[in-house]
């Protein structure tokens, strides 16, 4: 048994949560959300050449995957993979970027079931930002 970290009642090792106040494993000595999260050591300037997060913090915000090569839920970088995507070039399912592959794409260039691109879309539902608003502003 060891105590726990918000109000030092006894709790077993194993405890997802204290029993008295409710802490999220509460045996560690510190704990900062759950998920998995890696970081590359090697990085181009102040991105990480690799960021995995699939991670909530303990507030239950999720923790964005942010690098050169961005994997996770939420993920912004130069190649991106991730169901929420941002980057140059992007896998997801909302895609944003200059080349995207996704279900819902707004891109220079995209292949996706529905978007709007600027020079080139593929999909079921593919249109044309500027002659979008073209059409809406006359």
């Amino acid at each position: 048994m060891l105590p726990c970290r918000e109000c030092q009642h006894p709790v077993s090792e194993n405890a997802a949560a204290c029993p008295q106040c409710g802490a999220p494993r509460p045996a560690k000595a510190s704990w900062n959300g759950y998920g998995f999260e890696y970081k590359s050591k090697a990085s181009i300037g102040s991105l990480p050449l690799l960021h995995i997060s699939f991670k909530y913090r303990p507030n239950m915000l999720p923790v964005p995957a942010r690098g050169v090569i961005a994997i996770g839920q939420f993920a912004v970088g130069i190649i991106t993979i991730a169901q929420f995507g941002i980057g140059a070039a992007c896998l997801s399912q909302f895609a944003a970027g200059i080349w995207a592959v996704g279900q819902f794409c707004l891109a220079w260039s995209f292949v996706g079931q529905l978007g709007l691109y600027l020079h080139k879309g593929v999909g079921m539902l593919a249109v044309s930002l500027p002659e979008l608003l073209e059409k809406l502003l006359t």
